[in-house]
């Protein structure tokens, strides 16, 4: 990587340092705070870094004598542009600068909502990142500010200013600096952190450093400086993205012993080779962590340089690891990819810039290539490569490519690292074939930091490593990867074990509502931009794969998580948790973004030996069942099919009336009697669920009589089943009521069932 670029990545993540010394100290504005800091704290000594940090703003430039070809007027436009993305006035206010002012979450104005509320003071190591509502006073005062300038002025003090560090910078500011607000200004929307903005200024800078050299231009003063306007309508960068095709098949296409470690493995897997993608890319095109916008499910956005040496790149990978998949996967993996040209004014969403329009660009870029995804050169070579008569095929996953031992090389693997997949805590890229085979000639293999220090980086054939679950920082560092690997077992069997009443398991999965079109356009014309929708993406992202971790640790449930990306889950439980990790879910969701987007889910519950991939189809067809019903709802136990409709619940109904009303009712009426209630209960299942014929009616009714007391009863048992017969008729004949009562039934009736009754 060129030294000047490295340069500009670190300036455009450091410039603004000077803003939480200043809000510490209050003494010189932040340039010069932040040029001081780093160089007498940070002992940071480069001084072509140091003059980005001192002349980013136009007044200092102004009047500075630096040279036409400074790294500073890179920094300066790449900050106006970051800026330009990210500040939004607010209509009607005055103004004015107020430092002790908390971050703002960035769905407060998502879908046209207009709330205000704030982060309190922390870091991203602690819990679960709510922010709060504007009544509860929140200061972020000048101590804490002190103790985030000592924290990064150590860690600093740690790296080194190289293209193996650099990463390791950016990691440094994600830790400090999430919920440091990058404007204190009382005009303006302060919900885009200084992490944020100054992740997007590292990487709109870099981006810049190679548009103006592959176009020979060396006077950045006159370019960027004094023709800025003119440079923001150039369509300098490039919004590339890729989607990966086939996930939930090779996922669930599965069947084994230990199935549930091979899910959570195989779900792992994918997970790394979308982040090998992402890596290569930006190492081929010598950026950084900084200029990745959005990864998770197989899907992502990186922002590039427009330049033929990008494009050339980019075409190059993404013929190379669909040739891999070919030959690894044949057609079960496909990825497709597409970039488009965009501007600054288009990232900005300013003047005449789109900045939706890049999405649906790309969108209709992407439906294109996925709709002819093969040559006529690949078709040929599928064909060949066809399954033989009587040829072994894999155990596992039934590809037939590499079979030793009745399994293909990447299943063998997958079981041999099952257990450190899920319990490690360090994963390293080398070249070769020592570990889980990735695309460009690499492997993924499971190591300890101390080997990972001692050995690991002095070894030729090491390219890179990620931390799972834990910000470090080290060389060749890639980043840390949050994964919502969360398990309290690691086998369906132990999961049904430690269901209450029948052992079953609960498959749940669960979607985020309309997650697309908030993307696009869930902030309106004036507030959409490239810094917020990075900012929606990153916090949505974290929800699912960290914070969900600690939504289920401290509710105890028992399950493992198969999947967890930026907007769906796929868990796996005992059956009894299963509804109540769904709603533990939707209620931290709603609180995390203050009801602007919310959850639907399909729960199923199935033996321990039912094959996962038809668990996985019908729990899909219930989460589908709950879209199709009108969103924000839950599906439950029927299987996919047209009964799905019977059983779909709003949140709240399933909560107050399904389990609050009805259920409690039953529990209160039949304590202590379970055997005589669960026989009545089955009988009464089967006219409920045939209540329009009206004999069922009155047989429903002639069924709630014969529980009647008899006249040696005491009063008070007397007067309680007529209350409960009352009650239990009248759920009967409405309908809502009725369907409500049957689901209510099913979960009494599944909670006080022991070992392996009947079914019906």
């Amino acid at each position: 990587m060129d030294s000047d670029k490295i340069r500009v990545i670190c300036g455009g993540l450091l410039h603004d340092i000077g803003k939480p010394v200043y809000r510490s100290e209050k003494s010189k504005n932040h340039s010069l705070s932040g040029f001081e800091f780093l160089k007498n704290e940070a002992k940071l000594n480069d001084e072509k870094i140091l003059e980005q940090v001192k002349y980013h703003h136009g007044d200092m430039i102004k009047s500075s004598k630096i040279s036409d070809d400074s790294l500073a007027y890179i920094t300066y436009i790449a900050d106006n542009i970051a800026s330009g993305a990210d500040r939004r006035r607010i209509s009607g206010s005055s103004g004015g600068f107020k430092i002790n002012t908390p971050l703002e979450s960035v769905f407060n104005i998502l879908g046209g909502n207009k709330d205000s509320r704030k982060y309190k003071p922390q870091t991203m190591e602690s819990g679960i990142n709510y922010p709060v509502p504007e009544s509860e006073k929140i200061d972020f005062s000048p101590e804490i500010y002190n103790n985030i300038c000592v924290d990064i002025a150590d860690s600093l003090k740690g790296i080194e200013y190289s293209r193996e560090y650099v990463n390791s910078l950016l990691e440094i500011m994600e830790a400090d600096c999430s919920f440091v607000p990058s404007s204190t200004n009382l005009g303006e929307i302060a919900d885009i952190s200084l992490y944020d903005h100054s992740k997007i200024t590292a990487a709109v800078g870099s981006c810049i450093f190679d548009y103006v050299n592959e176009n020979k231009i060396s006077d950045f003063k006159s370019e960027l400086y004094k023709k800025s306007a003119e440079f923001y309508k150039k369509k300098a960068f490039l919004m590339f993205s890729f989607d990966i095709s086939g996930i939930q098949d090779f996922i669930y296409t599965i069947s084994s012993k230990g199935t549930l470690k091979m899910l959570r493995s195989r779900s792992f897997y994918l997970e790394m080779l979308s982040e090998h993608f992402i890596d290569t890319i930006l190492e081929e095109t010598e950026l950084s962590r900084a200029n990745l916008i959005y990864s998770g499910g197989g899907h992502g956005y990186l922002l590039l340089a427009n330049t033929a040496e990008t494009k050339e790149i980019l075409e190059r990978l993404h013929k190379e690891i669909n040739s891999w998949c070919l030959k690894t996967f044949k057609n079960a993996l496909y990825t497709a990819a597409a970039y488009t040209e965009c501007s600054a004014n288009d990232l900005m969403n300013k003047d005449e810039g789109d900045y939706s329009g890049i999405f649906t660009e790309l969108s209709h870029k992407l439906s294109q290539e996925k709709s002819g995804r093969y040559s006529a050169c690949d078709i040929l070579e599928l064909n060949r490569g066809r399954h033989k008569y009587g040829e072994r095929e894999c155990r596992i996953c039934h590809n037939s490519n590499d079979i030793k031992n009745d399994v293909c090389v990447v299943c063998d693997k997958l079981i041999r690292m099952s257990n450190d997949i899920i319990d490690g805590k360090f994963f390293a890229v080398v070249k070769g074939d020592e570990g889980l085979p990735l695309p460009f000639g690499c492997s993924l293999i499971c190591t300890e930091r101390s080997k990972l220090t001692s050995e690991l980086m002095n070894d030729s054939s090491y390219v890179r490593c990620y931390s799972k679950n834990k910000m470090y920082t080290g060389l060749n560092l890639a980043t840390k990867i949050w994964v919502g690997d969360y398990h309290t077992d690691k086998e369906f069997s132990e999961l049904a074990d430690k269901s209450t009443g029948i052992r079953r398991i609960g498959v749940m999965r669960a979607d985020v509502d309309n997650l697309g079109k908030a993307f696009v356009s869930g902030f309106d014309r004036e507030h959409m931009s490239l810094s917020r929708s990075a900012v929606f993406s990153r916090k949505l992202s974290i929800f699912f794969k960290k914070h969900i971790k600690s939504l289920f640790d401290e509710a105890k449930i028992n399950a493992l998580i198969v999947y967890s990306g930026g907007d769906d889950v796929f868990l796996v439980s005992a059956w009894s948790d299963a509804v109540r990790a769904a709603m533990i879910l939707r209620d931290a969701f709603e609180k995390f973004t203050g009801g602007t987007l919310t959850i639907s889910a399909g729960i199923g519950i199935y033996s321990p030996t039912y094959p996962i991939e038809a668990m996985a189809y019908e729990s899909g067809g219930l989460e589908t069942a709950s879209k199709e019903k009108g969103r924000n709802k839950i599906t439950l136990l029927s299987s996919g099919n047209s009964e799905n409709a019977k059983y779909t619940f709003g949140w709240d109904e399933l909560k107050e009336k399904v389990i609050g009303e009805k259920k409690k009712c039953l529990e209160n009426y039949f304590d202590g009697q379970t055997e005589h209630g669960r026989s009545l209960l089955y009988n009464l299942l089967d006219y409920l669920r045939n209540i329009s014929d009206k004999i069922n009616i009155a047989r429903y009714a002639y069924l709630l009589s014969r529980i009647e007391p008899d006249k040696d009863a005491g009063e008070s048992e007397r007067e309680s089943y007529k209350a409960f017969s009352r009650q239990m008729y009248d759920w009967a004949i409405n309908k809502e009521d009725r369907l409500q009562l049957i689901m209510a039934i099913y979960l009494y009736v599944y909670e006080t069932r022991t070992g392996e009754e009947s079914e019906e």
